[in-house]
This record gives structure tokens, C-alpha cells and sequence, in this order.
């Protein structure tokens, strides 16, 4: 089994309140309306909201065909509905993420009053071209803002549900400066009526729409919450504006709350919001008492994934010059801080076996490690002599992940593990594979194509069919292939072309690569994780998994490397709070050993000045120190102590 994907433990078939310790227990059978459970990794969140769902309608306290779970995720939420399954909850309400089930509900709306389906734009970069247009057409052949970073922009307004219009006269010149401010603005309001025209969706407007239409019809809105009165809300430290906006008008309002109508059970980590660049706003987690009266918090204290020091490592990533108070999920199962501490342990690893098996990953763990090396080169070769040495018994490749700050660093990795005939995976965002130079090569050989795009991508599949057998091309054309023929297939779908130029070019390619962001994730899986990809970039169990620190989101390894942990890198920014959280992150992702590394020098970060190790590295290092033996002397004295302290408790 992959410790990087998730599998569902048979156990959860098991009776809903069966291998919980006490926070669990308690979070399981609350029966407040306003439920969040604030659970740090490790903590079995899954589980319980698996449990609670399975509880409640065992229960008969809600009817599951009418309850809503919002995932961040496709995965997670096939994860979670093939939990559901095992605790024979089968005729449970959707499970999906905000845009699955606002898509549905907008289909719907759409076929009960008769109209047209409307077209999902697959991702926003398959405009890029007659946005680039429009860019030199307002503000000449230099324009002030890149196509790429006015995307980013209107990822950031319509997260945060701004209209263009308060977009341009609110937080735009603050965030871009007046110049870029007025670009951006105004291929925001280009997009926009573009999409009108052609009456188009991206991903973003389904949530709108669906607000809009929650809103503005009675009877649609009614009848939605009718059917769906008990929701349950995975990461919701990750909630933006515009999910929160959905969200409100699916319950009904904290009113629906309040009344008993509605009810909602909210599971996150206000330690763990690392969307903030993108429009996440943590404040709808810690607001949430004050948002919903007479809510309940649970905290899930004890961590089962992680040995006690990488615990002790991920919390010393967030302290503060001292300041933080220790969150109580700071603690592995197996170190009790108190007698109630001690009873959850007991509880939680008790007679059941499986619980004791499952909680107790840490036992043959060990403290973080740190390697400094020259290079990036020497470091990535480094990465896979260290994953190498410890591939030995009954160890898998898939317990491993390498973990980086940006995809720039994953290339080099990526490189390295294949030299040494090791199997990767690649997870989340813009793929390593696209920073490879044979990638890079045939990029640049698509894009000075022009107009003749479409013939030299049919020329160069032809050349690849014809090959004789022992001069196959190697997976890296086929991979780019699939790519130029997805963005064919998505430029195919778009209609209305106002000019030839509107249609698919080499420097139109180049762009749309560019521009793959969090909305194309599951095309690039589909593109770069597919079995044929070679063994580089090989899906089956035995596989090492690389991914930036966003990406590492949600899943954990055995064994974790933690690339360029260096000042620059790590954090990328300095004085901001989101960087810290971004690395606690990705510390918490191993569960047995954890080895950080970082180099003296490196090309594209200011390659002439020497690097330095992060300043988070001496935090984790004081923390995780083992404390030196006491002299002779000194343990006569404590154990004098001690005697005396026996002593005394005997004479009472």
C-alpha cells in the first residue's frame, strides 16, 4: 500500500465509536448544531468525519440522502465516499468538492427551465491568446502586466468574488501598482465579456452562478435546502470568499443554524492554511464560533502518524520566538502529557489491535537529519544515493516522498532518481517534468512552429509511429504529444474565433504550458501520471513521489526528504506567516524519519552569494537535541529527590 495515497483502513467498517480515543469519541457524538473539530495532522480527521457521518445515521439523528460533504479534492473525496461505504452508509447526499456540486446544481437549474448547457471553459489559459492580443492591442508592444500574471490576478478576484469593477477600484493598484493595476483590470473585464458571449463557465463561475442562483431564486433556493440540511466541511482553512459565499446560501445562513433547520460540522487546522496567495482566508475557521452561536470545538490532541521528534520538529517550525503556546496535537500518541492524556492513549491503543498497530507508526523512527551540499546538482544526486541506501528489506519505493518549496527544484530530483534507475511519481501542480532540458528542447521546437502548429505536431507523431523498434523516441516526445494534442482538443472546443490568430500557434502552446495552474491539476495528472511515461515518471506502488510543498497537502510517507531548506528558499519570503505554515506542512507529511538538505550555492537564486542553511533549521535542531547525561552528582541528587518525595507520599 502507498503511504502517499491514502487507502482505506478495513477497520472503519468496525461500529461508528469503536477505536477512538476520547476528542475523537467526542467529536463523533456531538450533538451541537455548529460542529468544528480542529484537528493537526496526524490526528485521524478522516476518520472521524467518516465516523460522524456513519453515527449520526445510525443514529437516525440525520437522514444521510440528505446530507452534503464538500472535499477540497477529488481524491479526498473519493476517499471519503469509499469510507462511507465500508461504515454501510450507502444512500449518503453528494460528496464532492464546491465545484463538482455546484456544477450539478447548475446543470439542473439549467435543464429544468429549458435552457442550453452551458460549456465549461477547461482552464483559463485557453484564452491566453486573444488576451496576449488584446494586451498590445490597449497598451502596445510593452505592456505593463504579463498575460501570466493577469491570470493570477483574476484567479485571486474571483476567489476573493470580486467584480471587475471592485477589483479595479479596490485592492488592484495596492497589489500590482497603478499601471499594472489598470492592465489587469482591464483584461479581467475582457475575459469576462468574453465568457458572456460565448456563454461560457470556468471553474470559479460555477460558484458564482450557483450563488447567484441560490439569490435570486426562491423556489430554486428552497428546494436546495430542503434537500440538503446537514453539511459537513473538510479543510475549511481553506475556504475563500467565494466558497464561503456558497456555503452560506446552501445552509441558509447561521439563522438556519441557529433554528435547528440546518446543521454543519466544519473540520480543519488554522495551522495548516496555506492558500492565502490565492485567495484561502483562514479567519473563516478561527470566526467560526463567533459566526455560528453556541458552536462546539473539539480538538483532536494526539497525533498517530509521526515518531515523537518529528512532532517535536513540525512544533518548533511554529513557534514564534517563544510566544506560541504548544497546540495540543503537538503531542505523538504514546507521550500523555497528563493522566487524561494518558487515558486517551489507552483508549486509543488499547485491546483492539489494529488501533495499536495503526497509531504507533512511529515506533521505529528516529530524529530529523540535515545534509549540506555544493550544489544543486550534488545535492539532487545526494537525495537518491539517500533514498537508495534505505531501499533495502521490505522498504517500498512509495514510502518515500521528496519534497521541495518550488517545481523549479524537482527537475534536478527527478533527473537524479532516474540516473539511479529509481521510480517517480509526480504530485499537484505544474509537473517537474516540464523543467526537464530534453522538455524544454521540444517545447522550444513546438513553439517557433507559428501557425503551422497543428502539421508539425501530426508531423512528429507521424515520425514517432514510423520509428523502427529499437529507435522508439523516448517517453519525454510522447508526454509532450499528449500535451499538444490536449491543447489542440481545448482550443477545438472554443468557439467564435474573431481572427486565424485567435487559433492554435507554437507561441499560443508556449503560453497555455505556461499558464497550466491549480484549476488544470487533474489534466496534468491525467497527461504526466500515466503509465506509459516511462519509468521516470512510473504510477505503480513502487514509486517515489515528488511534489512541492502545496502539493504534499494531504499526504504523508514513511521516509521524507525536504529539498533546499536554505534562507531564500525556505522561506521564500521572509515576514510571512503563510511560509512558516507552508513548511510545518511539509514537515508533518513523514511519519518515521525525516531528512532535510540544503546547498551552498544555486543557479537562479542569486547564484554569486553563498547560501545559508533556513533559519527554521536551528529552531528544529534546538528542539529535537538530545539532552546531555547527567554527571554522577546530578543523578545522585534527583534520585534523593525522588526517594524523598516516595517517602513522604507513604507517610501520609
Amino acid at each position: 500500500m502507498s503511504d502517499a495515497a491514502p487507502a482505506t483502513d478495513p477497520g472503519e467498517a468496525l461500529p461508528p465509536d469503536d477505536r477512538l480515543d476520547s476528542a475523537q469519541r467526542a467529536a463523533v457524538r456531538s450533538p451541537a448544531a455548529a460542529l468544528l473539530v480542529v484537528a493537526g495532522p496526524g490526528s485521524g480527521k478522516t476518520r472521524v468525519l467518516t465516523q460522524r457521518i456513519a453515527w449520526r445515521a445510525a443514529t437516525e439523528s440525520m437522514q444521510p440522502q440528505r446530507a452534503m460533504a464538500v472535499t477540497f479534492t477529488r481524491r479526498a473525496a473519493r476517499e471519503l465516499r469509499s469510507r462511507l461505504r465500508l461504515a454501510d452508509v450507502d444512500d449518503m447526499g453528494p460528496v464532492g468538492t464546491f465545484h463538482s456540486i455546484a456544477l450539478a446544481q447548475v446543470r439542473q437549474y439549467d435543464t429544468d427551465h429549458g435552457r442550453a448547457e452551458r460549456k465549461i471553459l477547461p482552464s483559463r489559459a485557453a484564452l491566453s491568446g486573444e488576451l496576449s492580443e488584446q494586451l498590445q492591442r490597449s497598451f502596445g508592444p510593452r505592456p505593463p502586466i504579463t498575460v501570466a500574471t493577469a491570470l493570477r490576478e483574476i484567479d485571486w478576484a474571483k476567489a476573493s468574488d470580486l467584480s471587475v469593477a471592485e477589483y479595479r477600484d479596490g485592492p488592484a493598484p495596492r497589489r500590482l501598482g497603478p499601471a499594472a493595476a489598470e492592465a489587469a483590470a482591464a483584461l479581467f473585464g475582457h475575459f469576462e465579456r468574453t465568457k458572456s458571449r460565448r456563454r461560457l463557465l470556468d471553474f470559479d463561475d460555477l460558484l458564482s452562478e450557483c450563488t447567484r442562483l441560490m439569490r435570486s431564486d426562491e423556489d430554486f433556493a428552497a428546494a436546495r435546502r430542503w434537500l440538503h440540511r446537514h453539511f459537513f466541511v473538510d479543510e475549511f482553512q481553506d475556504l475563500n470568499r467565494l466558497q464561503w459565499n456558497l456555503l452560506q446560501e446552501w445552509i441558509g445562513g447561521a439563522t438556519a443554524v441557529h433554528d435547528g433547520t440546518a446543521d454543519i460540522c466544519a473540520v480543519g487546522d488554522a495551522d495548516q492554511a496555506i492558500y492565502g496567495w490565492n485567495g484561502a482566508d483562514s479567519r473563516y475557521i478561527t470566526g467560526f464560533e463567533r459566526h455560528f452561536e453556541g458552536a462546539q470545538i473539539v480538538r483532536l490532541e494526539l497525533n498517530y502518524r509521526s515518531h515523537p521528534s518529528l512532532v517535536t520538529a513540525a512544533q518548533a517550525v511554529m513557534e514564534r520566538d517563544g510566544d506560541r503556546e504548544a497546540e495540543p496535537w503537538a503531542r505523538a500518541a504514546g507521550e500523555p502529557a497528563s493522566v487524561e492524556g494518558r487515558e486517551q492513549e489507552q483508549e486509543a491503543t488499547g485491546s483492539g489491535g489494529r488501533a495499536q498497530a495503526s497509531a504507533r507508526p512511529h515506533e521505529t523512527g528516529s530524529a530529523p537529519t540535515v545534509t549540506a551540499f555544493d550544489d544543486a546538482a550534488a545535492e539532487a544526486a545526494g537525495i537518491a544515493r539517500w533514498i537508495a541506501d534505505r531501499h533495502v528489506g521490505r522498504v517500498r519505493w512509495d514510502s518515500f516522498g521528496v519534497l521541495a518549496r518550488t517545481n523549479a527544484q524537482l527537475g534536478d530530483i527527478a533527473t537524479a532518481l532516474d540516473a539511479r534507475g529509481i521510480p517517480c511519481r509526480l504530485s499537484g501542480q505544474r509537473s517537474p517534468f516540464l523543467q526537464l532540458p530534453v522538455t524544454q528542447q521540444l517545447l522550444e521546437r513546438l513553439r517557433v512552429t507559428g501557425d503551422q502548429f497543428s502539421t508539425a505536431v501530426a508531423d512528429m507523431r507521424a515520425d514517432a509511429l514510423d520509428a523502427e523498434p529499437d529507435n522508439r523516441p523516448e517517453p519525454a516526445l510522447e508526454r509532450v504529444l499528449d500535451l499538444a494534442d490536449a491543447y489542440l482538443s481545448e482550443m477545438s472546443r472554443m468557439s467564435g474565433r474573431r481572427s486565424p490568430r485567435s487559433g492554435p500557434t507554437g507561441e499560443g502552446f508556449a503560453t497555455w504550458v505556461s499558464l497550466l495552474s491549480a484549476s488544470d491539476r487533474e489534466l496534468t495528472a491525467d497527461l504526466f501520471d500515466s503509465d506509459r511515461s516511462g519509468a521516470r515518471f512510473d504510477l505503480r506502488d513502487g514509486a517515489v513521489t515528488l511534489a512541492t510543498f502545496h502539493a504534499a497537502k494531504g499526504l504523508q510517507w514513511h521516509h521524507v526528504v525536504i529539498a533546499g531548506v536554505e534562507d531564500g528558499l525556505v522561506p521564500l519570503r521572509r515576514n510571512d506567516p503563510e511560509e512558516r505554515r507552508l513548511f510545518y506542512v511539509a514537515v508533518s507529511r513523514a511519519a518515521r524519519t525525516l531528512h532535510f538538505t540544503w546547498a551552498r550555492h544555486r543557479s537562479g537564486h542569486a547564484a554569486d552569494q553563498p547560501r545559508s542553511p533556513s533559519p527554521w533549521l536551528a529552531q528544529i535542531a534546538a528542539a529535537t537535541a538530545e539532552p546531555p547525561p547527567l554527571s554522577p552528582d546530578d543523578a545522585a541528587s534527583r534520585l534523593a529527590a525522588a526517594r524523598a518525595v516516595l517517602d513522604s507520599s507513604r507517610e501520609r
